[in-house]
Order: C-alpha cells, then structure tokens, then sequence
C-alpha cells in the first residue's frame, strides 16, 4: 500500500506500536496498542487494523504471542513516513565536538573518539570509515632503507593519517639517496592525490631531462613504486560491539558468532560500508536491504563525512532494526559534521 493509501487511523496505529517495540523489545497486542493511544479507538478496532498491517506485510505475528512487531517493511515504511526527528539534547553538540577534538589528538585517536562517541550515545556499534590514501591528499613521505633490495615507506596523508608499506627497488640505493628522493617528493608533491602524482610521474618520464638527471630517475623508479594505488586500504574505527551483547535480539550464540566475525574481518567490512555509503546525506539501512547477508537483522545509519581535500570519509551507528531511528539519525548527523571540522582542521 503506497503511503498516500494510508489513512491517519493506520499511520497512527503503526507509529506507535513501532514506538512501544522499540522501547519494550516485546510483541505489541491491542490492549497495551489501545492504552498508548488513550483509548481513541478500541481494542477491537487496533485489532483488526493490525491484522491489515499485516497481511500488507508491514507487521509479523510471533508464533508464541498474541502481540506484533514490526518487519523490515514495516521500519522502511516508519522512517521514510512516520518517523519525527528527535533533537539531541541541549549542549550535546558542543560535549560531541570537545569530545572528538582532543588536544593534540592524531587523524586516528580522531576517529576512535568519534566512534566511542556514535557507540555510547547510540548504545549500539559505532564506527569511522576512513578513505584509503590513494584518495586522500598527500603529506609527507619517508623512505627507510631495509635488507635485500627491499625499503620501507611511510606516508602520511594531510589529515594525518598514516600508511607503510614495502616495496622492492631494482638497484641497491644508499639511506642518503633515499633521503633525497624523499626531499623530491616532499617538495614537489606535497598536497597532490595519488593519482595525480602518479599522472606527474609518468610525465616525468616521458621528460628528456630525466635521461639524464640520476638523482630524477631515482624518483621516478621509487614513486612508481611508492604511489602504487593497487595496495591503498581503507581503515575502520570500531567501538561498541560489545552493546550487542546486551540486547535480547542477539542472544543466540551463533548468530553473535557470525557477527562478530564480520566486524573482525576488516575488507569485507569496508567494503559493507562503502557501500552504505554511496550516496548523500544521512542513508539507513534496514535489515535485508543490508548488502551482506550476515548482517540482515542490523540496521544501518549512516552518512559521508566531509573533510576538506579527501574523499572517502563516512561514519555512522550499526545495530539492532529495533532502533531508536530518530535520535541516530541526528546523532550521525552531528557527529559528522563535528568530525569532518576536526579533521579538515588537521591540514591547517
């Protein structure tokens, strides 16, 4: 039934018995439905409506209770349609943005405040997704020299944000040849992506002068190698897993399990929330519109970060779909806006 095809006996009636699972986590009867709505309709009235709100499939009926709860169309349906927009409470905003912006703190000590802070006032899983470097702007880069051909790189994007990684070189290079190359690097590329320095180098290439300029061919051979996009990662800041534990939701065992394996396995989660993160604005996620099948009994509340010069920021609150949607949403709301000050303030 579209929403226009739903008078304001219907709308009302499904608001509020989501409202009282959400807040009881138990089946809602039309008893305790008709008590909330303080008696304006009978118990045999919400009764029969609930029965259409089923057969519509916007409530399920446990087998081993008289009550309802809401399906995953049932919550798509509340948050598009029914769902008021809960202000946080006064000062929370400036108590969010002095938690997440500790003095001196680095890029990551950043993003672990801002998911300590999604998780303890969601009481669900926080979490920052932070882009890998091949999408952020570049800082600063060093070159250590190691055993067998091999040194180590070590870049640092301009929020912060730290990246190592090894790479083999085709002709044994001194620690102050490889200082130099870094000072190259540093001087010229500094606040360049990835791939335009990538795009830079190739150029160089194709330079007469690099034919004959040694120290221009060591840079060009090292940052070939060293703004290589084929191993960038994105990184993750989880916090609040164990709020998971608390819920009657996920007393199971085994489907804590399953779960707790898919936070521990860093690619898949990434990639489960850059794709919650593919379009504007503040994005929730219900149950089995989850791309990933472990996960559909979670919702996701979600929202890109915007962070001057990088790309790739988001953040948000996974947990149970017995969420309180309202108050998440503006929640990630705010913790966005205060996270991507933060951290566009680290290029300063």
């Amino acid at each position: 039934m579209p929403a226009t095809a739903f008078d304001d006996r219907r709308r009302e009636i499904l608001r509020t018995l989501i409202l009282l699972h959400i807040d009881t986590g138990e089946p809602v009867g039309s008893e305790s439905l008709a008590r909330a709505l303080h008696r304006t309709l009978s118990p045999a009235t919400v009764r029969h409506i609930m029965a259409d709100l089923e057969a519509l499939g916007y409530l399920d009926h446990p087998h081993t209770s008289a009550g309802r709860v809401p399906t995953d169309d049932g919550y798509r349906f509340f948050v598009d349609s029914l769902m008021e927009r809960s202000p946080l409470p006064p000062g929370d905003a400036a108590a969010i943005a002095s938690t997440i912006a500790t003095p001196d703190a680095s890029a990551e000590q950043i993003m672990e405040n801002a998911s300590h802070v999604l998780s303890s006032l969601s009481r669900a899983v926080g979490f920052v997704l932070a882009p890998d470097i091949a999408r952020t702007s570049f800082r600063h880069i060093d070159l250590v020299p190691l055993a067998a051909l091999r040194v180590l790189v070590v870049m640092v994007s301009a929020t912060g944000l730290l990246s190592q990684k090894v790479i083999e070189i085709e002709e044994e290079l001194s620690r102050e040849d490889l200082q130099a190359c870094a000072n190259y690097l540093n001087t010229h590329f500094s606040g360049m992506t990835l791939s335009a320095i990538r795009e830079r180098l190739l150029g160089l290439m194709q330079e007469e002068k690099a034919l004959y300029d040694s120290l221009l061919k060591k840079v060009v051979a090292l940052g070939q190698r060293a703004f290589s996009l084929s191993e960038a990662e994105a990184s993750v800041s989880l916090d609040g897993t164990s709020n998971m534990l608390s819920r009657p939701e996920f007393e199971d065992l085994e489907r804590m399990r399953i779960l707790l394996r898919t936070f521990e396995e860093k690619s898949r989660l990434v990639a489960i929330l850059n794709a919650c993160l593919s379009s504007e604005g503040v994005r929730v996620l219900i149950g089995n519109e989850n791309p990933d099948p472990d996960l559909r009994d979670l919702s996701f509340v979600t929202t890109r970060c915007r962070v001057e010069g990088d790309e790739g920021w988001g953040l948000g609150v996974l947990g149970s779909t017995r969420m309180e949607y309202g108050r998440v949403v503006a929640l990630v709301e705010e913790v966005g806006r205060a996270l991507g000050h933060t951290l566009s303030g680290l290029r300063s």
